[in-house]
């Protein structure tokens, strides 16, 4: 297999990945107070559920919710989602309202959500492709998919993210029109899911299908454009070996 070369992502993977990203940084600007939260959280489940598919991993439900990160969610305990629903709802409702107006101030938070599912996705399949013996397991069924979510949090602790921010801040504004387009798409696709009571595991692949469409050109080009940065993905790969108890 060839290396990955600067400028032309390897494989289809990356693009993959960047397409997830993106769809990660349409939540805030979908204008339904709390439903940005929601929808990243499947756009990053989905993600992590087609990497173990892609690599042969064969990840269990519970597995793909751990390195999403949704335990570090369900940690809060009841108490502090008490506390934090209110003191955020009154925010969220007006913030919400404010970002619908001005979308452009959304941009810094797009792109940092953006980044946040691109690192996320490109770690985990960087795991998912080390050989077995190097994300260790203590016996629990879930104990490799929590180190190997260890690992991740404590490799973005560590390398500075700011060259993925740059291009992705860059080139959100540069298509913001484009953004406002497919965040709408979104928007009517996710809030009938979650009012019908039934939301899936994962969300149809509809959804995703419809946004590849609208978004499919500037995928290709962001793409390019964020491996642009491969001294950074190298770093980030080198980071969460350093991380895995046993990596090597």
């Amino acid at each position: 297999m060839e290396p990955d070369t600067p400028g032309r992502p390897r494989d289809e993977a990356f693009r993959r990945l960047t397409f997830f990203s993106v769809l990660g940084g349409l939540c805030p600007l979908i204008p339904v107070p709390f439903m940005d939260d929601w929808a990243l959280e499947q756009v990053q489940r989905r993600m992590v559920w087609e990497i173990g598919r892609d690599e042969g991993r064969g990840w269990s439900s519970r597995e793909v919710k751990i390195l999403a990160g949704d335990e570090d969610a369900v940690r809060m305990g009841c108490l502090g989602r008490t506390v934090w629903a209110v003191r955020e709802v009154a925010g969220a409702i007006l913030g919400k309202l404010f970002r619908t107006v001005f979308y452009f101030l959304t941009i810094r938070r797009s792109a940092r959500l953006s980044a946040e599912t691109l690192q996320l996705g490109y770690l985990v399949r960087h795991a998912a492709r080390l050989p077995a013996a190097s994300v260790p397991s203590a016996g629990g069924l879930d104990d490799g998919a929590r180190t190997v979510r260890a690992a991740i949090a404590a490799a973005l602790a560590q390398v500075d993210a700011g060259p993925v921010h740059r291009t992705l801040t860059r080139d959100f504004r540069r298509s913001l029109s484009l953004m406002v387009q497919a965040a709408s798409l979104f928007r009517r696709f996710l809030p009938r899911r979650k009012r019908a009571g039934r939301a899936a595991e994962l969300p149809d692949a509809e959804i995703f299908s419809q946004e590849e469409q609208l978004l499919g050109t500037f995928v290709d080009r962001l793409a390019v454009n964020l491996w642009g940065n491969q001294a950074y993905f190298t770093e980030l790969e080198s980071a969460l070996e350093r991380n895995l108890p046993h990596a090597g």
